[in-house]
């Protein structure tokens, strides 16, 4: 595990016990954060430690320059967007890291930098692929592990939690609200396409997904799975898609073009009309109890005022200001219209029907998923690095252009 992907994880670590010192939770809560710490010290090695040690040091020196506030002194959207940064920086760096891997590597020359193998969260069909075989024949896929461990995570959440991956850490959609923002700033205005065309843009990350579970649950047979492990195409699967993007034809140079369109020209852009793995979510998300609700009796509302400031305030252009409970695939749980709301968590709040969940427990619970999950993976089922060895990624780098099915 690189340095970086050991830091964010000692962050998540380091957030969940400052949440329940902070927050005096009960017996749940104290269960659940020693068995983040538990797995911790079984799990952890050298480069874990290390990240911990940086991550406490870090703060304890940010906290005698400026004191640090108190997690439940921080609003919804406050710690949202620390979060999103904090998790966007730690992309930049990966990605920066990866690149400096690929090209020493394309030069022959052994790289400086080992492979951050969290770049494998960005292939779908390879943790589909990885979960089908692990879930249906117990075997293990060993050259992108961490595919595998991301989908079942990001799985998981959606169930428990909605799609709150999407507005608290995917790294994608701050990108391209900074976009969209770039571009509202050149051409003013907030462009909202008409219901039918938004129906039919929504449908194209369904269609996109419909497409990628076809080639996971249908168009490799169970038989052909292990075969499938060891090809060269697989195991070269992160370069080609790095390829795709960075080495464009006119296909590739289309779709970016699509991808980039969209993203600029509306909000939530990316989110609302492309995103595979945002539109899996949704669909997992519809169990989830967890939903933001809305109490008529206290709602302005029901008080003669006609305030819609919730529903202005939502990114998705959901009324949340017409539902008692947002049913909506689009809803992201980034509690939005929370923070507009002018009665607070007194008319709108995010949980069950008996239960609220407060947005310092929301990142809680994510940041426990998104931690215990790859801790075990890697420390105690060692199913996170790759096994690729540096030879053989050389020889499928020399190689890429010529690898299909």
């Amino acid at each position: 595990m690189s340095v970086i992907e050991a830091v964010t994880m000692a962050s998540g670590l380091v957030y969940l016990v400052l949440l329940l010192w902070q927050g005096r939770s009960g017996w749940v809560w104290t269960l659940s954060l020693v068995l983040a710490g538990a797995v911790w010290l079984v799990a952890a090695d050298s480069v874990l430690w290390l990240a911990l040690g940086l991550v406490v040091g870090g703060l304890g020196l940010l906290h005698r320059l400026r004191p640090l506030p108190a997690l439940a002194e921080i609003n919804s959207q406050s710690l949202r967007g620390w979060t999103r940064h904090l998790l966007l920086f730690c992309w930049g760096l990966v990605t920066v890291q990866y690149g400096i891997y690929i090209w020493q590597l394309g030069q022959g020359e052994t790289p400086l930098l080992m492979r951050p193998d969290v770049v494998d969260g960005f292939l779908p069909i390879a943790g589909g692929l990885g979960l089908r075989a692990w879930l249906s024949q117990g075997i293990q896929d060993p050259h992108h592990p961490a595919a595998t461990i991301t989908v079942l995570v990001l799985s998981l959440s959606a169930l428990l939690l909605g799609r709150a991956f999407c507005s608290w850490f995917c790294p994608l959609g701050l990108v391209g609200e900074w976009l969209h923002g770039l571009r509202s700033r050149l051409l003013p205005g907030e462009w909202t396409p008409p219901r039918w065309l938004d129906l039919v843009l929504r449908g194209q990350k369904f269609l996109v997904l419909c497409f990628l579970l076809f080639i996971v649950l249908i168009a490799v047979p169970s038989i052909a799975l292990p075969g499938y492990f060891i090809s060269p195409y697989h195991q070269a699967a992160d370069m080609k898609m790095g390829a795709f993007f960075f080495n464009l034809n006119l296909i590739s140079s289309l779709c970016l073009g699509w991808v980039l369109l969209l993203t600029v020209a509306f909000r939530q852009g990316f989110c609302r009309y492309l995103c595979p793995y945002g539109g899996w979510l949704s669909l997992l998300g519809l169990l989830t109890p967890l939903r933001i609700r809305r109490d008529p009796a206290r709602c302005l509302r029901s008080q003669g005022h006609d305030c819609d400031k919730c529903s202005r305030a939502c990114p998705s252009r959901i009324q949340v200001h017409q539902l008692i409970a947002v049913q909506s695939l689009e809803c992201t749980s980034c509690l939005s219209c929370v923070a507009a709301c002018p009665k607070r968590a007194d008319a709108l709040h995010l949980g069950s029907p008996r239960r609220r969940l407060s947005p310092a427990w929301l990142l809680g619970l994510l940041c426990l998923l998104l931690l215990v999950l790859p801790l075990l993976s890697h420390g105690l089922l060692d199913t996170w690095v790759s096994q690729t060895s540096l030879e053989q990624r050389h020889w499928l780098l020399q190689r890429l252009p010529w690898l299909n099915h």
